[in-house]
């Protein structure tokens, strides 16, 4: 992922909006901040999750299966909860169950039905994993008070709501 990591100022954003109408200067620099932060806390994720022999995707998967109480779900429900398809998630599970770290198995009451359970070396990788793990999320919000985290919540949610604008194919574009 290529992320520019020189922001245009205000006076640029300024003056690019002079040539493009459409370009609300404060609405850009304040999505330019959004998206270099996010990335970066998106590579530094991924090599917090390298340093543990993890990727992003393995260990959403793993601290998915985690959160239910018996560990476990099915393969569609994983790819609904992370939305992504299908095809993905039989990737990911194939090297978490190649790693021993999940576990797949046919459902007894319908054979067409298989479930995806997370293995007791699973479970202690994430129980050596998630301490350290909260704790970088803890430093890295350090810097928030509880309001702060409270608004940045809540702005995150407003923004979400905006994502269509970005993402949906449908969305009229002024062309010349």
């Amino acid at each position: 992922m290529i992320i520019l990591r020189d922001l245009p100022d205000d006076q640029e954003l300024k003056a690019l909006a002079k040539r493009y109408p459409d370009l609300d200067a404060e609405a850009a620099a304040a999505f330019l901040a959004f998206l270099r932060t996010a990335c970066d806390i998106f590579q530094a994720s991924e090599e917090h999750f390298a340093r543990n022999g993890m990727s992003c995707g393995r260990f959403t998967v793993l601290a998915l299966l985690n959160r239910h109480g018996d560990g476990t779900l099915t393969p569609s429900q994983i790819a609904d909860a992370c939305g992504v398809t299908r095809a993905t998630i039989t990737g990911l599970l194939d090297n978490l169950e190649q790693e021993r770290l999940i576990r797949r198995e046919r459902s007894a009451s319908d054979r067409r039905t298989m479930h995806v359970r997370l293995t007791d070396e699973g479970r202690r990788f994430l129980d050596r994993m998630l301490p350290d793990h909260f704790r970088r999320m803890r430093r890295l919000m350090a810097g928030l008070g509880r309001r702060d985290r409270s608004e940045l919540r809540r702005l995150s949610g407003l923004i979400a709501q905006g994502l269509p604008a970005l993402s949906d194919p449908d969305t009229k574009q002024r062309t010349r």
